[in-house]
């Protein structure tokens, strides 16, 4: 559970403020080292997000998933949404606006991705209005710079503090030495898709190390759309013509030298909607909305003679979001009087955080760090030519300390016990803790035990907004938190295979969504009763040294209110995907073939979706001629016809999905 005693918090404060100076003063006066330069270059052996260490994803206490550039590159994804889909737990959805994470039983409607943390490098990118963040082609980073990804499921808040609910993905981006010149790459595609990124990498001799990114992207998306609930005259007969067109741009710059990293990045995405959401005039291109952020990060790592491992790192990030709505004003609703009413939000914030890692006692790695974030700028403001119906203005701040040890009990059983205290300016303090126990009782077999908790602050939107016209803030909104227990068993049946099994249940108390008030008929946040998630997830891994790559996996998740045994709307009770990569076969090609089955989804009108099965092809040439690659990418091959719930502000029931697309890209390395 999360705590909030008063007296714990104190005794917490002042017991990790203690337990910091211990841990410098100690490892000014022992000699202990890392073994972390061997497991850094292991490949996807290591991981460093879960523990905020590197260690063997074996004794990591969570079930974590890798994806690398190498993966990127054979499956031809296009963003963080494909990603997530092949991953077993994980479903997105995707309204013509926005596309969402879903994970182990729940995708919220209405959410805007606030209950997944997402880094890059170890920064963190949600933004501080919605706690949300894009993970489509909006995302912060191109996917061509990403050297990997680490996605750790289950609950993060015991090191990560706020939002880390379902799970943390960090995103590791390359560095300069990985890329060695310029890199450039095109693709064009269905619905008069064209992107184009251009990249300069490189390690000097003087030990500097710079990678330079930028990227445009740009869609018409799909130009008619039909929705059976505006079948009417007057609505162009539910036909959305030419409204779903979108553009992308991107910049991200990373120096280091020695210990020190600087980086930043730049995004900003304009989006057509195509839905008629929030009672606005259909199928109108007045109603659209830009997304931009911004973000400046230094971090420097240094390892310390005694042994200690000190990170720290000071950030600025710069959130901007701007929306044009379309509303008829006329009383006849010919469409005589239509308006543009406008909002924006603005928000800035910058903070540090500092961390240390020492080896104490031969069997204990103790990990300390506390974090800091100050919200300058919280605004929102919406207007029509008329009035003004929003002005939100408003600063806070918060700060978090978080003590880890992990403990090598004995050769074959560690015991990592973590703890995070988190105090919120205008909310309750936050104190979550999190136990594992990772046992090895037989050569290639590893069972994890795992309790955790984590909560999610309600965030300035769903505390404040209050338009008048289609939301009204809350009279009052509590911060939402779940208990997680898992049990994971990792066995490595052969040299080529590897098999991971999970069993988890998850109970979320004071669940914040958006409804519909029945008295005025307005949006509004709330808290909705208990909930308890129950589920299972089996995959089984391959890996051969001829090049071939497979995975198969199994999940059933069960989400029930625990007032009434209601099925949770959005989630897919079953799911079964499968990844198939080969080597170079003919003519230079490999091929990549990701298959997802996914059950139907309860409707907010308790409906059903339909199941469906999706394919998704690429073809790879790595060497047409001298550092010329090509992949060949087909998505939805079987032309699948299928639909996604619709949220609280849609009058559609469900959101129809894209059919067959296709991809043509190249990449061209110049080396310098």
């Amino acid at each position: 559970m999360v705590y909030r005693n008063s007296k714990l918090t104190i005794k917490t404060v002042c017991t990790s403020m203690l337990l910091a100076h211990s841990v410098v003063a100690y490892a000014d006066e022992q000699d202990f080292s890392f073994d972390d330069e061997a497991l850094l270059f292991s490949d996807i052996e290591s991981v460093f997000t879960a523990s905020k260490f590197t260690q063997k994803v074996t004794q990591a206490p969570a079930r974590i998933s890798i994806i690398t550039a190498k993966e990127i590159q054979q499956y031809g994804y296009r963003s963080m949404v494909d990603i997530l889909n092949t991953l077993p737990g994980f479903q997105t959805s995707y309204d013509r606006s926005y596309s969402y994470i879903g994970a182990r039983g729940f995708g919220v409607l209405g959410d805007f991705n606030s209950r997944v943390l997402m880094l890059v490098d170890g920064h963190r990118v949600n933004e501080n209005i919605y706690s949300g963040m894009l993970i489509d082609n909006g995302l912060i980073v191109n996917i061509d710079i990403i050297d990997r990804i680490e996605v750790v499921r289950g609950s993060g808040s015991a090191l990560y503090g706020n939002n880390a609910f379902f799970a943390v993905i960090n995103i590791m981006t390359k560095r300069g030495r990985d890329i060695q010149g310029v890199q450039a790459v095109a693709s064009t595609g269905s619905q008069n898709t064209h992107s184009t990124t251009i990249s300069y990498g490189d390690r000097f001799d003087n030990g500097v190390e710079l990678l330079l990114s930028a990227s445009l992207y740009e869609s018409d998306g799909n130009d008619n759309i039909y929705y059976q609930e505006f079948d009417d005259p007057s609505t162009n007969h539910g036909h959305a013509r030419n409204v779903d067109d979108e553009k992308n741009e991107n910049v991200f710059a990373k120096i280091s030298y020695g210990g020190l990293t600087l980086s930043g990045g730049y995004q900003k995405q304009q989006k057509t909607n195509p839905t008629g959401s929030y009672d606005t005039v259909f199928n109108s291109p007045i109603t659209k909305a830009w997304e931009q952020t911004k973000f400046l990060d230094a971090k420097y790592q240094t390892l310390l003679s005694s042994g200690a491992d000190i990170n720290a790192r000071l950030f600025y990030d710069e959130y901007r979001y701007t929306g044009h709505w379309a509303y008829d004003y006329s009383d006849a609703g010919d469409l005589s009087d239509i308006v543009n009413w406008q909002e924006i939000s603005h928000g800035q914030w910058w903070g540090s955080e500092l961390t240390v890692t020492k080896d104490l006692f031969e069997n204990h790695r103790v990990t300390l760090g506390g974090e800091y974030r100050n919200n300058i700028k919280e605004k929102s403001v919406s207007w029509d030519i008329y009035e003004t119906f929003l002005d939100i203005n408003s600063t806070s701040y918060t700060w978090g300390l978080y003590l880890q040890d992990n403990i090598q009990v004995q050769d074959n059983l560690v015991i990592n016990v973590g703890i995070r205290h988190d105090y919120f300016s205008e909310i309750d303090t936050s104190t979550t803790p999190r136990i594992a126990a990772i046992w090895n009782p037989i050569t290639d077999t590893t069972l994890k035990l795992i309790y955790g908790t984590a909560y999610r602050a309600p965030n300035v939107y769903e505390l404040y907004y209050d338009d008048e016209v289609t939301q009204k803030a809350p009279a009052q909104l509590s911060p939402e938190t779940i208990d997680s227990l898992e049990l994971i068993l990792e066995q490595k049946l052969n040299a080529n295979l590897n098999l991971v099994a999970s069993l988890y249940q998850n109970k979320i108390e004071q669940l914040i969504t958006l409804t519909t008030d029945s008295i005025d008929n307005l949006l509004v946040f709330k808290n909705q009763d208990d909930i308890t998630a129950k589920g299972v997830e089996i995959e089984l891994q391959g890996h051969w040294q001829s090049g071939w790559n497979t995975s198969l996996s199994y999940s059933y998740q069960n989400s029930e209110f625990d007032n009434n045994a209601m099925t949770v709307t959005n989630v897919p009770q079953t799911q079964v995907k499968f990844n198939l990569a080969s080597p170079t076969l003919i003519a230079g090609f490999s091929a990549a073939l990701s298959m997802q089955y996914e059950s139907s989804r309860k409707t907010i009108q308790a409906n059903n979706t339909d199941s469906y099965i999706l394919a998704n092809l690429t073809l790879l040439n790595t060497n047409v001629v001298n550092n010329l690659d090509l992949s060949i990418g087909i998505y939805n091959l079987f032309d699948e016809q299928y639909s996604f719930p619709g949220s609280e502000e849609h009058l559609q029931d469900q959101i129809a999905q894209d059919g067959r697309t296709f991809r043509l890209r190249f990449s061209y390395l110049l080396d310098i």
